[in-house]
């Protein structure tokens, strides 16, 4: 038999193999088992057949097996009661994943993640150090002059020509910065869920109840700049020196939650869309830890200081302190999703929608004002909405 030969003959067996295969997984066999299987042929991008759904009743419409989204989220958090604007919402950005799949006896499993690196709004000023350089109206004379503690304070700053700048060393510029609302958020939660019967006008109720796992960061700093002369001993006393002073104030607080879940969702099928409702409503225990740092830095010059000329001593860190401290607390909330989803494909659905996730009580947010303090309202409330688009597949 010839190579040829033995090749056709392959080829034919081949065939013969795959069409009774084929054919029969068509029937709805395959290979993989749950959660995998939830259709024979993996054909996601092919054309959305009308009468494949047309023709279904809801629950035949469901699907089984295994299912994927994500969704990217344009999320808002709202501003600690620290905060004198603490009505405000800041917006950022974050993803969310679900997986999971249902099994053909209707019951399943759902997981869901969910993570938010923001906000991160702060209110920033440049502030002029003493050997920064003016400009000739200010008595540069045509080379730049040093700005003096009472220039440093008092009335408008200097004209400051960007070649003089010195972002990243800082030699002759402070960044203050002062924090408004810069926190983040992760969210891990197991779910069992169940399919219920179909309703007369096609909606679908699965009841589930799970565990999540969150944590809220929050972040307070508070930048806070001061000049001063320095004097000697004489009557009257003579000014020998001046100096400036960065204090900088940090708490960094981790709200851990523990929680207990239960929920449900609602499905709706209208032709090519996919509605859908999910309502979790939680609580469980808060462990509580805050960092806290004060970090002074003094720099000394001569009288009166040079125009450009380093400082005589700087980054003195000897004012240094940390600390750090814990409490517990509880919360309860709820995790509210309403989505539409549009059946792009045979099996990925385009979609979008509303959420909001609500603490009603138990976060610990930090401040840097001394008349509140760190350990100021350790039990606050936290309201996220989100406006979410993203993919489905075989949800």
């Amino acid at each position: 038999m010839t190579v040829l030969q033995r090749t056709i003959r392959m080829f034919v067996l081949a065939a013969l193999a795959i069409s009774s295969q084929v054919g029969y997984s068509q029937d709805g066999y395959h290979p993989f088992s749950e959660p995998m299987e939830f259709d024979p042929d993996w054909q996601f991008f092919a054309p959305v057949q009308t009468q494949d759904f047309e023709d279904l009743t809801t629950r035949q419409r469901a699907n089984n097996g295994f299912y994927l989204t994500y969704d990217r989220l344009r999320f808002g958090m709202s501003r600690s009661l620290t905060e004198a604007a603490s009505s405000a919402i800041d917006f950022t950005w974050g993803n969310r994943f679900d997986f999971g799949w249902m099994k053909s006896d209707e019951s399943g499993w759902n997981f869901s993640t969910t993570y938010v690196g923001g906000p991160n709004s702060s209110n920033i000023l440049e502030q002029q150090r003493l050997n920064q350089f003016v400009n000739d109206d200010d008595g540069g004379n045509g080379v730049g002059g040093a700005v003096g503690p009472s220039q440093a304070i008092v009335g408008e700053l200097p004209f400051l020509p960007y070649y003089f700048r010195n972002d990243i060393e800082g030699e002759r510029l402070y960044q203050l910065f002062d924090s408004v609302n810069i926190a983040s958020f992760t969210s891990f939660e197991a779910n069992k869920v169940w399919r219920m019967e179909p309703y007369r006008y096609g909606g679908i109720l699965e009841p589930m109840i799970g565990l999540r796992y969150a944590n809220f960061a929050d972040t307070a700093h508070n930048d806070t700049y001061n000049a001063f002369d320095i004097f000697d001993g004489a009557l009257p006393p003579a000014i020998i020196g001046s100096g400036e002073t960065l204090l900088q104030d940090n708490v960094q607080t981790d709200n851990h939650m523990l929680l207990g879940q239960i929920g449900f969702r609602y499905t709706k099928f209208i032709n090519r869309w996919t509605l859908s409702n999910d309502m979790k409503f939680f609580g469980g225990q808060v462990y509580q830890n805050q960092q806290t740092s004060r970090i002074v830095s003094t720099a000394l010059y001569d009288n009166p200081a040079t125009a450009g000329d380093p400082p005589l001593s700087d980054n003195d860190h000897s004012g240094s302190t940390f600390s750090g401290r814990k409490n517990e607390e509880s919360t309860w909330g709820f995790d509210l999703r309403v989505e539409g989803a549009y059946k792009a494909t045979k099996y990925l659905d385009l979609r979008g929608g509303f959420g909001m996730i609500y603490f009603g009580n138990g976060i610990w947010r930090g401040s840097t004002i001394t008349s509140q303090g760190p350990q100021f309202l350790q039990n606050q409330s936290v309201i996220m909405p989100a406006f979410t688009f993203g993919i489905a597949l075989n949800r």
